[in-house]
């Protein structure tokens, strides 16, 4: 198995146990903690070339995600070059 987040050097042996129809794995604490997985974190799981590879689930990057702490003046701020002059100047 190969767990995606930082890259884990970390090799430990565990037992998969029935759940249900399935098949559970148990993660250590010590290795979530290392690659950084949390509890009802949704992760992708696949299988590639013989491993089982578990991802976590990137959510989509939104306008609306990377705007909502951004203070519209400060927007404002960032984006103000100067007063109108020359051939920029639009009548309102």
């Amino acid at each position: 198995m190969c767990i995606l987040g930082a890259i884990s050097e970390t090799a430990m042996q565990v037992l998969l146990s029935k759940w249900g129809n399935s098949l559970g794995l148990r993660l250590p604490k010590s290795l979530t903690a290392e690659i950084g997985f949390a509890e009802g974190q949704k992760v992708e799981v696949r299988a590639e070339g013989g491993r089982i590879i578990v991802e976590p689930v990137r959510e989509p990057l939104t306008w609306a995600k990377m705007l909502e702490n951004t203070d519209p003046d400060e927007l404002r701020k960032a984006w103000d070059w100067g007063e109108d002059v020359g051939r920029e100047i639009v009548d309102d």
